[in-house]
Formats: structure tokens, C-alpha cells, sequence
């Protein structure tokens, strides 16, 4: 082989270095796979996305591996759908049928390329047809469906975490403490490259990029992707599972204001008996089972009575307890802020501001 085509060999053979790196560093922090499902499977199907370059790093050659590296995506996507789900929904509604679907239409796209192509397979350079999109159709709509896959499952991603995040209030105090960081980043990347995928196989199916190996860069495109999104759930991060039961909460009968009222009534003797104020990191759920109440409830009655969130319920009586801290010693305004987390880095907040110059 020459140069050139050994160059997304010796590729894949460094992604897959990256890789171990990747898989020493979780054996060190293992709470990743132990707290979360789908984790592990993601990372043991990675390799297959790359098995047929890796192959012929070893000295092999076989046209088979590189069709049959296309499953992997889909177990490593699910995987790592699977594991986000996990990790920000306590009673998670998995969507399961793309992967489903992804899945045995390409089994079937590669059934159908090894009875309508096979005579064609030791021909093609670096395993893969250019041109011809009638012929080799069903090479094409693999490498599509992927790309497709690969974009309606990053862009299902970056709404899960974007969903997350807009919760955090309505279930935890302090949220820069649960904040999800680098999966909606390279979510992103992945539908960014989902779209240059889709661009380079249509440029080559239609002969408009005669580029022989183009299989193999595709192959290492999503490799290079998957990693990077793997890399991120392996992170040691802080989160907070939503208890909240969406399609029950739809579902529920309006909460009455007597009922409302009662159940506020019960949270605030209950913040005061636990001090609950003072604690960092405080959530809903914990809380709401200290009270013995229903989470939800507390969020309805919020909602419906204060016209606010957790957080903002909680912050009313951490500002007061902060006032009277203020007024009762010597204490400082910094010191205070930065213990009750009432600002940034010991700034105090306009809204804690706003209200020390209101009960004056």
C-alpha cells in the first residue's frame, strides 16, 4: 500500500490508542459504568466501527469487516443515549425505535450488497465503489442512513440536556452544582459531522468526489465522533435525576388552592424544622421525602400558589436567614454570599441586593 492509503490505517490505529486511554481512565473512575446502564455498551462496540481499518493494520484485508463496521454505530448511539437517560431522569422513557430501526435496515442494506455486489467487492479500491449510485445503491444508503442516524440522535441529545438544564430550578437550589458539561458540545460536533458525512456521500456516489477511500475516512469520521462523545460521559459529573413523571403530571387533575396551600404550609414548617436553607446542594427529591411529601406536589403547589420554582422557594428564606446572619454579627457580605451560595464567587447577586435594600 502506499502512503496515502495507509494514512487512515495508521488513523484508526491511534483512535484505538485513544481509546484504551480512554477505557484505563474509566477503570480508574468507575462510577461511570457502575451508576449508569448503557455506558459499558457504548464502549465495547466502539472498536467494531473501526475493526476493518484495525484489520488491515494487522496485515489482513477483508471487505466483509469494513461493510460490517456500519453496526457498531448504532449500539455504541444507544449506549450513550441510554447512559445520558440515566443520568438526568429517574423513570426515563427510552425512545428506542431508531436504533431499532437503524439497526435491521442496515443489517438488510448489507445482506443486500453481499448478494448484489460481492462479485464487485476485491475490485473496489480501499473497499469501498465511487459512482455508479444505481448499482452500488445500497452501499450509499447505508453510509446515508448512518449519517442520518448519527444526526437525529445528537440533535435528541442536545434537547435532553437542554431539557435538563431548563428543569435544574425546579428541582435542585444550587444548579451550577448539577450542570451537565461537554455532552451538548459534542452532541453538536456530532451533528456537524453527520451533515459533512451526508455531503460526502453524496459527492461520491454521484462522482463528484472520486476519493477511493472515502469508506474508511467515513468509518474514522464517526469513530473520531463517537469518542469524543464517550470522553464526555466518562467525566466525573455532579447530576441530579429529574423525579418528575411528565405523562402522569399531564395527566393529573388540577391541584386545588386549599390543597395548594396545605401542602406549602407543610414545606415551610418542614425548611424551617430541617434548616434546610443552610444546606448546599439541596434537592427536591430529598427533601420532599425528609417532609414526606411528593416532589411533585411541592413542584404544583409552587407553581401554582407562589408562581415559583424550588430554587426560588428555597432562596427566599436563604436570603433571610443571610440577613439576619448580616444584621446579628460582624460577619461580612462576601463571606456570607460565597457560604450560602447567594453570587458568583463571592459576589453578592442583584436579586439577594434587591432584597437586603427592600427590608431595611
Amino acid at each position: 500500500m502506499s502512503t496515502q492509503q495507509m494514512i487512515p490505517i495508521w488513523s484508526a490505529g491511534i483512535l484505538t490508542l485513544l481509546w484504551f486511554t480512554l477505557l484505563f481512565r474509566i477503570n480508574r473512575n468507575t462510577s461511570a459504568t457502575r451508576r449508569f446502564p448503557g455506558f459499558l455498551l457504548a464502549m465495547l462496540c466502539w472498536p467494531v466501527v473501526v475493526m476493518g481499518e484495525l484489520w488491515q493494520l494487522g496485515g489482513g484485508a477483508s471487505v466483509l469487516l469494513s461493510a460490517l463496521s456500519v453496526l457498531g454505530i448504532p449500539l455504541v448511539l444507544w449506549g450513550a443515549y441510554r447512559n445520558l437517560m440515566a443520568m438526568i431522569w429517574r423513570r426515563p422513557a427510552l425512545l428506542r425505535w431508531p436504533f431499532w430501526a437503524g439497526l435491521i435496515t442496515l443489517t438488510g442494506l448489507l445482506v443486500a450488497q453481499f448478494f448484489l455486489l460481492q462479485d464487485d467487492w476485491q475490485q473496489w479500491a480501499g473497499f469501498a465503489p465511487t459512482g455508479d449510485p444505481i448499482r452500488n445503491w445500497s452501499v450509499y444508503a447505508g453510509g446515508l442512513l448512518t449519517s442520518f442516524l448519527l444526526l437525529y440522535i445528537g440533535i435528541v441529545l442536545i434537547e435532553q440536556v437542554q431539557q435538563y438544564h431548563y428543569e435544574l430550578p425546579m428541582q435542585v437550589v444550587d444548579t451550577e452544582m448539577y450542570q451537565l458539561k461537554g455532552i451538548a458540545g459534542s452532541a453538536g460536533f456530532m451533528v456537524a459531522m453527520a451533515f459533512f458525512m451526508v455531503v460526502l456521500v453524496a459527492g461520491v456516489a454521484f462522482g463528484l468526489l472520486p476519493f477511493y477511500q472515502w469508506l474508511a475516512w467515513f468509518h474514522l469520521g464517526i469513530a473520531l465522533t463517537l469518542l469524543i462523545l464517550l470522553s464526555q460521559f466518562s467525566r466525573a459529573q455532579k447530576v441530579s435525576p429529574s423525579p418528575f413523571d411528565h405523562h402522569a403530571l399531564s395527566n393529573a387533575p388540577k391541584m386545588s388552592e386549599a390543597r395548594a396551600q396545605a401542602i406549602l404550609k407543610r414545606a415551610e414548617a418542614a425548611v424551617i424544622s430541617q434548616k434546610a436553607y443552610k444546606e448546599l446542594g439541596l434537592k427536591l427529591q430529598t427533601f420532599a421525602e425528609r417532609a414526606d411529601l411528593s416532589a411533585s406536589d411541592i413542584c404544583l403547589a409552587l407553581l401554582a400558589i407562589k408562581k415559583t420554582h424550588f430554587r426560588g422557594f428555597i432562596y427566599q428564606f436563604r436570603m433571610k436567614y443571610a440577613k439576619q446572619v448580616l444584621l446579628g454579627s460582624d460577619a461580612k457580605l462576601d463571606s456570607v454570599t460565597k457560604r450560602l451560595k447567594l453570587g458568583a464567587n463571592g459576589t453578592a447577586s442583584q436579586t439577594f441586593l434587591r432584597y437586603l435594600e427592600s427590608r431595611r
